[in-house]
């Protein structure tokens, strides 16, 4: 498992993001949105707060879990749990070629709506309906005791998979609590550093272990790959994203110079 979770202290204290670093992409800023990002100073995460679980209750539906090595099926039905706005398709996501696919491929099943990601985002990948094709509407399944909808799926091959139900539900503004964005990050000690990154990046070098830090820059790697394949418009979001991944890499920087420096000449 690759995506860091990092436990975050209640009333975590820190400054409104100040670092610009130096910009990888191309993406102007007439191009962007306005931010949905809402900075609060309170940092207070719940079982209830994992993004694909949250992305799910924000379309009002119940998450699917495919079987492991199972076909990507075609269309999928999901139970609604709420009598409202739906998903119009949904994303089966994986980062594996299907040469490299085995016995535990798995894809992550991502809901969608796909007026809100083609409005946010400038790489499109969800297919065009043919002109007349109605909007999913939740059918009363009798025999189930609840309300389904049949979607279409749309095959997704991502540069890192399991960091897409964050991307998506802050990139197409469905959750504003930015203290959960950076909680999933980087630890809680480099956070309350902000605005100052040679700190951040000296406090995450100092603070996490071999293991924690391999898996903050695999996460925060695998996110920033994915920000510029996908091409969010959230300008916002993605300086959040760019500062975390460039404290990151330099934290790693850090702890290999510290290593040499601690190695014999022979």
């Amino acid at each position: 498992m690759d995506r860091p979770l990092p436990s975050c202290k209640q009333a975590l204290r820190y400054t409104r993001l100040g670092h610009r670093p130096q910009r990888h992409h191309n993406i102007s800023a007439s191009e962007m949105y306005p931010s949905r990002l809402s900075h609060t100073t309170q940092c207070i995460l719940s079982p209830h707060d994992e993004p694909l679980d949250l992305l799910c209750r924000k379309f009002n539906v119940a998450k699917v879990t495919l079987p492991p090595g199972s076909p990507i099926p075609s269309t999928i039905d999901m139970r609604v749990i709420k009598d409202a706005h739906v998903p119009s398709h949904v994303l089966a996501v994986f980062d594996t070629q299907e040469s490299e696919r085995g016995p535990s491929f798995q894809p992550i099943i991502v809901p969608i709506r796909a007026d809100l990601y083609t409005k946010d985002f400038r790489k499109n990948i969800i297919p065009q309906s043919p002109p007349g094709t109605p909007y999913p509407v939740p059918q009363w399944i009798a025999n189930l005791g609840g309300q389904y909808v049949t979607l279409p799926v749309v095959p997704t091959l991502v540069p890192h998979a399991s960091s897409i139900p964050l991307l998506l539900l802050f990139a197409l503004g469905l959750e504003p609590r930015s203290q959960l964005l950076y909680c999933r990050l980087l630890p809680t000690e480099v956070i309350e550093e902000f605005p100052a990154f040679p700190a951040m990046a000296q406090s995450m070098a100092r603070l996490c272990a071999d293991d924690q830090l391999i898996n903050y820059i695999r996460f925060n790697q695998g996110l920033w790959k994915n920000i510029l394949a996908l091409g969010p418009r959230d300008l916002e979001f993605i300086r959040v994203v760019q500062t975390a991944w460039s404290a990151t890499i330099e934290a790693r920087r850090i702890r290999q110079r510290g290593a040499m420096a601690r190695t014999p000449d022979m």
